[in-house]
């Protein structure tokens, strides 16, 4: 999709960027609100309206595991549809960690949609907490969309499951947004079934979170797990990072103090500065100075028409003169003869009718 992962640089005016925020605010939001209503593995759901019962039984665990990938994944990849043009549909803490460490987005700017994102998650959240039955804010555990590990699942193997997959989805986005050939408008739909196989995956045994806002924001709000929240954060930005240094050898994408330090990442001088480096940066307000200089000379190569003379010739009043190039043309001379004939031709032609004239009189 021509706007997936793009990031505000520093033609990105400021008015701009505000509107960018707003974007990942309410993306990230409604993300965490439709996402946290959809049951899932291990994440504590709906157990308060299940006629007091605080654990779904089998079945319900059985249709939760069904209903929670397609409702995540479907719902994550309407959202980047979304705000790909706008914000570039990061919608992931892990996402926007790895494009500032890959050197396409500023840090100051990437702590802002940090900072936008988690506060959009824990909106989301609000949203939830006034909108389900029996849950509210301060609920403690038993909050909904509350993410935690299955029993018997090691702290170890809760950051490790929430690393890869976070891994993964981030690997996916970079490979869509910046990876040659560009996948166009099925990126967030990549995007998306990602998420709806990692939700797979992992949801029995961490509920797959693998987005620091989506943990973040139930914990913040009700209150809950926070003895492992730390933990999902720690796993989900340590998976995006790593993704983003990946990108580099696979890609050949990194900013050039990146390249001084990992010499398999290959840097680009400028990332920060030139809106048309890579897909990831945000083009400019003016479309045709955004277009890459090779694009413009193609598109100004075809609507010059070298198959075909100038308009010029055209513009005499006489069109039986066009049959010189034609007929030049039919018999196989190189175009650029017949281009460089026809003026020729029809300069005579005009001398001839100028000494008939001169004749008639």
């Amino acid at each position: 999709m021509p706007g997936l992962l793009q990031t505000p640089d520093s033609h990105f005016g400021w008015a701009k960027f505000v509107v960018a925020l707003v974007a990942e605010f309410l993306g990230t939001a409604l993300f965490a609100f439709c996402g946290s209503a959809t049951p899932t593995g291990t994440s504590s759901q709906q157990g308060v309206i299940l006629d007091g019962a605080q654990q779904a039984n089998w079945n319900l665990g059985l249709r939760n595991l069904c209903q929670a990938p397609w409702g995540n994944g479907i719902t994550l990849a309407i959202l980047v549809f979304a705000t790909a043009n706008i914000s570039g549909g990061h919608l992931n803490p892990a996402v926007t960690a790895a494009t500032i460490v890959t050197g396409h987005m500023s840090p100051l700017k990437g702590l802002m949609y940090i900072i936008t994102q988690l506060g959009g998650g824990c909106c989301g959240i609000l949203l939830v907490a006034g909108l389900v039955p029996g849950a509210r804010v301060g609920m403690g555990n038993a909050g909904i969309g509350c993410f935690h590990s299955s029993e018997g699942i090691t702290q170890g193997q809760l950051f490790g499951w929430e690393l890869i997959m976070t891994f993964i989805l981030v690997s996916v986005v970079y490979a869509v947004a910046v990876g040659e050939p560009h996948f166009g408008n099925v990126g967030p739909i990549a995007v998306g079934l990602t998420l709806f196989a990692m939700v797979f995956a992992g949801s029995t045994y961490t509920g797959t979170s693998i987005n620091p806002a989506r943990s973040f924001g139930p914990a913040a709000v009700y209150q809950c797990y926070w003895n492992q929240v730390w933990l999902y954060c720690i796993a989900e930005f340590a998976g995006g990072i790593l993704a983003g240094l990946a990108a580099g050898p696979l890609y050949g994408v990194g900013a050039p103090w990146l390249g001084k330090i990992l010499p398999w990442v290959h840097p680009q001088d400028g990332l920060l500065n030139e809106p048309n480096n890579n897909a990831m940066q945000t083009p400019d307000d003016d479309d045709k100075n955004a277009e890459p200089a090779a694009d413009r000379e193609a598109k100004r190569a075809a609507r010059s028409r070298p198959d075909r003379p100038d308009r010029l010739l055209l513009d005499s009043g006489n069109i039986r003169d066009w049959s010189v190039w034609k007929r030049g043309k039919a018999k196989g001379r190189p175009k650029s003869d017949a281009r460089a004939s026809a003026p020729e031709d029809m300069t005579a032609g005009a001398v001839n009718r100028n000494e008939n004239a001169g004749h008639n009189v």
